[in-house]
C-alpha cells in the first residue's frame, strides 16, 4: 500500500498486535486512533466520525466485533470495514454487509494487512484477504 493519509480506527484486544498495527499504518502515513476496549472504540468513532477504514477484530470482550460493525454501518454506510479474526467460522458468519466489508484471517503478516486495505479501498472487498 502507497503511504497516505488514510484515517483508520483500529479496534483489537491483543495488546501486542494491536502497538504492532498502529505503528505499522502509521508509518505509512496513515492517522491511526487504536483501542483495546470495543466501547472506548465505539464512543471514539461516534464523537468523531471522519474514519475512512475500521479494523475490527470480531472477538472482543464487552461488545462483539459483528455488533460493532454493524453499528458502525449504520452510522455511516460509505466506512470501509476490515474485519479480523483468528477464527474462519467468525469470517464466514459475518458475510458481506455491502461492497465495503472485507475479512482477513489471522494470523496475517504487515503485507497482508496492507494488501487488504488497497482491495478494500478499491472496493474490491468482496475478495477475502
Amino acid at each position: 500500500m502507497t503511504s497516505g493519509s488514510t484515517r483508520i480506527l483500529l479496534v483489537d484486544d491483543e495488546p501486542a498486535l494491536l502497538e504492532s498495527m498502529r505503528a505499522y499504518l502509521a508509518r505509512l502515513g496513515h492517522t491511526v486512533a487504536a483501542f483495546r476496549d470495543a466501547s472506548a472504540a465505539w464512543n471514539c468513532f461516534a464523537a468523531e466520525g471522519a474514519f475512512q477504514v475500521v479494523i475490527v477484530d470480531l472477538t472482543l470482550e464487552g461488545m462483539p466485533g459483528e455488533e460493532f460493525i454493524t453499528k458502525v454501518l449504520e452510522r455511516d454506510p460509505a466506512v470501509a470495514v476490515l474485519a479480523t479474526s483468528g477464527y474462519s467460522m467468525s469470517l464466514m458468519k459475518l458475510g458481506l454487509r455491502n461492497g465495503r466489508v472485507a475479512t482477513l484471517q489471522k494470523p496475517f503478516t504487515p503485507r497482508m494487512l496492507t494488501d487488504a486495505l488497497e482491495r478494500l479501498l478499491a472496493g474490491e472487498a468482496g475478495a477475502p484477504g
